[in-house]
């Protein structure tokens, strides 16, 4: 039923797939990850890699109207050195670049037009697959960043550049001989990617319709996607120097930052004192500095809500510190 050699990914549970290569015989399984997290991933580690190869292609002199067999090689081989260094980083990337290029006919250094040609193909291949990862980079942090409630989201970032969004692929079936029996052929359906554009534009897509809950983390400044639909602060990344987790490092760093800030002092001495003026205005009955307990509560709360924005980033110093002094 299949004939095609490439890559089939295989919807799985809700928000994963397994990712499978046909190389002509039979499939070998590379690996399962959900959407969310694929993107993430190639996000955290191929950025590098992605400049790399890109500014090793476009920094190649102009065509020049002869060429030596050496040069020709020289160059043909640089590109495929390119794949090998995307390769090295992340192996499905590599192979879809890998097969792209391998569709290129490599002309005679003695066949200009044709030389020319091959180039700028290759100029191509790499111009696109560059566009898709940086498409991917740019819209899962805009994803994560949005100002708006979680079901808002997705509706929201296809209206940001629906051209970004390329739907290109086929879809097909497979053969799962694990779930034939004699009622069932245990066909199994799958999609099957001829670059690395609609393969990374296909992960954006499935991203956008299934909105997980996308955060930044404070501690280590990666992007991971939240167990809970609530804002998370830290992820469960472990650090390389004390093998901890952020989640575990976060918390105290935050902590020992607060006992820095100028506001905290204001605030640790506004509840305090507000505290006491509410229990003498109760007890002694003052009436120039009145301030009733259902008065100190609301403020209380209040200021609680203030802090716990200014932490977040979600309002300025000076607002915080106006509700700090409000009944001053």
């Amino acid at each position: 039923m299949i004939k095609k050699k490439g890559l089939y990914l295989v919807p799985a549970k809700k928000q994963k797939f397994g990712l499978l290569y046909f190389g002509g015989e039979k499939f070998t399984k590379l690996y399962s990850n959900s959407y969310a997290n694929e993107l993430i991933s190639l996000i955290s580690t191929d950025s590098d890699a992605m400049q790399i190869a890109l500014s090793y292609v476009n920094q190649e002199p102009l065509i020049e109207r002869r060429y030596s067999r050496k040069r020709a090689e020289r160059i043909f081989t640089q590109n495929r050195q390119v794949a090998t260094i995307v390769r090295s980083i992340n192996s499905i990337l590599g192979l879809l670049l890998d097969a792209e290029l391998s569709k290129i006919v490599k002309p005679s250094p003695n066949d200009r037009r044709g030389y020319e040609n091959a180039i700028g193909l290759q100029r191509k291949i790499y111009h696109d697959f560059g566009v898709a990862f940086q498409n991917a980079k740019v819209l899962t942090n805009i994803y994560a960043e949005l100002p708006c409630t979680l079901e808002e989201k997705p509706k929201r970032i296809l209206e940001i550049d629906k051209q970004l969004l390329d739907r290109s692929y086929s879809q097909t079936y497979y053969i799962n001989k694990k779930k034939q029996t004699e009622d069932n052929l245990g066909l199994t359906k799958c999609y099957v990617f001829d670059s690395a554009a609609n393969y990374l534009n296909f992960l954006l897509l499935n991203l956008i319709q299934l909105n997980p809950n996308i955060c930044l983390c404070q501690n280590c400044g990666e992007l991971f996607v939240a167990k809970t639909k609530k804002k998370t602060l830290y992820c469960d990344r472990i650090q390389p120097d004390d093998g901890k987790k952020c989640s575990e490092i976060g918390p105290k760093k935050r902590a020992e930052l607060q006992s820095t800030l100028f506001g905290f002092e204001d605030y640790d001495k506004a509840v305090e004192r507000n505290y006491q003026r509410a229990k003498r205005t109760e007890e002694f009955y003052v009436k120039d500095i009145q301030l009733g307990w259902d008065d100190y509560y609301d403020w209380l709360e209040r200021v609680q809500r203030a802090k716990k924005q200014w932490l977040n980033e979600e309002i300025s110093d000076e607002v915080f510190l106006s509700v700090v002094h409000e009944l001053d």
